[in-house]
């Protein structure tokens, strides 16, 4: 599949998932105004966290189709980055919240009402969720994107709290008249915020290292390499490779030393089968091959 038809695809992707948050949250917010139950209104501000998220990912993956201009040579890939962040801001800002309102129903825990509706939307999107996470991590085979794996992440944490908000109301309906099935409502919620805060850490940790340029994954460099051995005939000596991300772009620096008596023309001949192949073995590449005599500095 090429560059394009695979953004094309997680555009797509994305619209359906903006259009599915934003029905997610009318409906539990529909839920949560028949309800008591605090896991059915922590839920509510969770959902609409993620809809603010899924949006801008939508929006960036949009504004980075731009093509580069003359103040941003590299494009505006890093933006991919920055909402990932965002998002994950966003994450713990929402477990913030439910810690706050879980603790406070501890210390004083009631019996919930008006759950049924509830427990249909978990169990419905709990599905829908998995389902999305899957695709997203299908993609993620094709090519590397923060945005992407930030989205996969989302979903699945996403999907596990709805799975276990959807057991947590079905045991209180069925237990209802049993004192201790008060406290399962915020018990539940402080659940929902480890998978919370897991997801916004791994989100970020996925982020930032692309902010700070660094080099791309080992398995990446190793196609990298691969490439530049079987055309080790056309090099004297490989120097130093230099590779960094810009949201979904790739950039490649490669300095090699070349044989001194090879005309320039039959230099450019080889770099460009280099580069070539390189780019075919990696979509989405850019790669540079710059002749050198010894190692850049670093």
């Amino acid at each position: 599949m090429s560059t394009s038809a695979s953004s094309n695809s997680h555009e797509r992707g994305l619209q359906v998932a903006v259009a599915f948050c934003l029905l997610d949250v009318c409906l539990t917010g529909g839920a949560a105004f028949a309800s008591t139950s605090l896991t059915i209104m922590s839920d509510l501000l969770k959902e609409s966290t993620d809809f603010l998220a899924v949006l801008a990912a939508y929006l960036t993956v949009r504004a980075v189709r731009r093509a580069p201009d003359e103040r941003y040579a590299y494009g505006i890939g890093k933006l991919e980055n920055l909402v990932s962040v965002a998002i994950a801001v966003a994450m713990v800002a929402c477990a913030g919240f439910i810690l706050v309102q879980a603790s406070h129903h501890l210390r004083d825990p009631q019996p919930t009402e008006g759950t049924l509706p509830g427990i249909v939307i978990f169990t419905t999107y709990a599905a829908i969720g998995f389902g999305i996470s899957m695709r997203n991590r299908l993609e993620l085979r094709k090519r590397e994107s923060a945005i992407l794996e930030s989205q996969a992440k989302l979903w699945f944490s996403k999907a596990c709290f709805d799975a276990l908000m959807a057991i947590t109301l079905i045991t209180q309906v069925a237990c209802h008249g049993q004192r201790w099935s008060w406290y399962l409502d915020p018990i539940a919620s402080l659940l929902g915020v480890f998978f919370l805060l897991h997801a916004a850490w791994s989100i970020t940790s996925s982020s930032v290292g692309d902010l700070l340029d660094a080099s791309l994954s080992e398995h990446l460099q190793l196609r990298i390499l691969r490439q530049l051995v079987e055309r080790f005939d056309d090099y004297d000596r490989l120097h130093k490779i230099r590779t960094r991300r810009s949201g979904p772009r790739v950039y490649v620096e490669v300095f090699l030393q070349f044989d001194p008596v090879l005309l320039m023309g039959e230099v450019q001949k080889r770099i460009d089968a280099i580069a070539g192949q390189i780019t075919r073995e990696i979509p989405g590449t850019e790669v540079v091959i710059v002749p050198s005599s010894e190692a850049p500095a670093s």
